[in-house]
């Protein structure tokens, strides 16, 4: 009989939470509406609230300095503090300080999280539901943003950034093997660009593509889906089965062994390869990638931009008449021990409309957002704008449809981690197709039993 894990921090803050939630929603009128009175009568100044913004997003990748001040203006009884959970923007080691924070005194109340860290926090009660705040302020959540955030029914967060999947192109490289940039492309037509695009021997090879050890990679032409695209069912069950996981894995391999086009599997894991390194050193000339590489194509301090990057839809399927991609927001909440949820939540709607856009290095989950202006506004923000094709960048976004993106259930990411052992056990040679589908199929449903309440 298999006993259900729960980790022992989370379990303990959810008894923490617990115990805070008895004490009421939210402290006394002054510190949410920042306002009390004098001796007379009167409405004195508003008080000062000093809030604290908890995430892992670094100054350089979000622009909180940009960000923050424009708030303030608006706002300026309200001060936002930055508070970075990891100074490398490490998201895995900032949730488990995260988890650390709200289990103690800790002040806590504004809370950005990644993708798959949402749902199970929201589940124990980290987060203050923000449905109230909606209505207070009038209006219809759906027609201002473009994904659910609804957990058991009720919305924890607010979507910030929303991150979509491309491929990032050598616009040289593709110029001098006589290709165009793709507007309207398969996966077995990336096989054959990457084929053409291959060059040389050694060390100095240049790959067609570079596929990464992410197990994003794993499930690439399940991307390509408009729902049930990655290794969980809409439904949180196993994905396993669908067809395109096998075709996907079929085509790593056959693109590393048979074709040569993509780094052996062996190589990435060896040496550490490391996909920014791969693609703007020349080393491959293809990169499906999220759209946080869009401000980087400009370059960065670390590795400048040498060539021109031009942008194409991640590929659609057989038969398939559009390109989709799958979404993956990034979620901003109160917290629920916050003793200014009132302001709190003031930032939150802020930023996850026009706040976000003034950082010029992410697209928005807001649906009233202007995306040409917000492409200007990207790439004309990155160290050199010349090297980004905005022509076939803003092509490639205005012709990809958004998959469907319910919130990850809250084992998405230990379901996603148990593929990756039996995928590069059949792309080592090391076990048959037919196996290694069976195995993941099995690991994903033990982990989802695991996790049933």
């Amino acid at each position: 009989m298999k006993i259900k894990k729960i980790p022992s921090l989370l379990l303990s803050l959810s008894l923490a939470l617990a115990v805070t939630a008895c004490g009421g929603g939210g402290g006394g009128s002054t510190s949410e509406s920042g306002q009390a009175k004098n001796e007379s009568g009167k409405e004195a100044a508003p008080e000062q609230i000093v809030l604290k913004l908890s995430t892992w997003q670094t100054d350089a990748k979000a622009q909180w300095s940009k960000i923050i001040p424009e708030f303030e203006k608006k706002h300026p009884n309200i001060k936002v503090e930055l508070d970075l959970l990891n100074e490398k923007g490490d998201s895995v080691a900032a949730m488990q300080k995260l988890d650390l924070m709200a289990a103690s005194n800790d002040q806590l109340d504004i809370v950005e999280l990644p993708y798959t860290n949402y749902s199970q926090r929201a589940d124990i009660g980290l987060f203050e539901p923000l449905d109230s705040y909606i209505e207070k302020d009038g209006y219809k959540y759906e027609d201002e943003y473009l994904v659910d955030t609804k957990v058991n029914g009720k919305i924890y967060a607010l979507p910030s950034s929303m991150q979509r999947w491309f491929v990032i192109m050598n616009k040289a490289m593709l110029e001098e093997a006589g290709l165009p940039v793709p507007t309207d492309w398969t996966w077995a037509e990336f096989e054959e660009y990457a084929k053409k695009l291959t060059k040389g021997d050694g060390a100095e090879k240049r790959y067609g593509a570079y596929l990464h050890n992410w197990p994003d990679y794993f499930q690439l032409q399940l991307m390509s889906k408009p729902s049930d695209n990655t290794f969980l069912k809409s439904d949180g069950t196993s994905n396993a089965k669908d067809p395109l996981l096998k075709a996907n894995l079929e085509m790593m391999k056959r693109m590393m062994y048979e074709d040569k086009s993509v780094n052996p599997y062996e190589d990435i894991i060896s040496q550490k390869l490391a996909y920014r390194n791969q693609y703007f050193n020349g080393l491959a000339a293809m990169l499906p990638m999220g759209d946080w590489m869009v401000a980087e194509s400009g370059g960065t301090e670390a590795i400048p931009a040498t060539f021109v990057t031009a942008f194409a839809p991640l590929p659609k399927l057989e038969g398939e008449s559009k390109h989709y991609s799958p979404v993956q927001p990034t979620y901003m909440a109160v917290a629920a021990k916050s003793k200014n949820k009132e302001a709190a939540y003031q930032f939150v709607r802020w930023y996850t409309s026009e706040g976000l856009e003034i950082g010029g290095r992410v697209f928005s989950g807001w649906a009233k957002s202007d995306t040409d202006k917000l492409v200007d506004t990207i790439v004309n923000s990155s160290i050199d704008p010349s090297k980004i094709d905005i022509e076939s960048l803003k092509y490639t976004i205005n012709n990809t449809i958004p998959g469907s993106a319910p919130v990850p259930v809250k084992y998405a990411d230990e379901a996603k981690n148990v593929v990756i052992p039996e995928a590069e056990l059949y792309i080592l040679n090391n076990q048959d197709l037919d196996q290694t589908i069976d195995s993941i199929d099995q690991k994903i449903t033990e982990v989802v039993n695991n996790n049933q309440n």
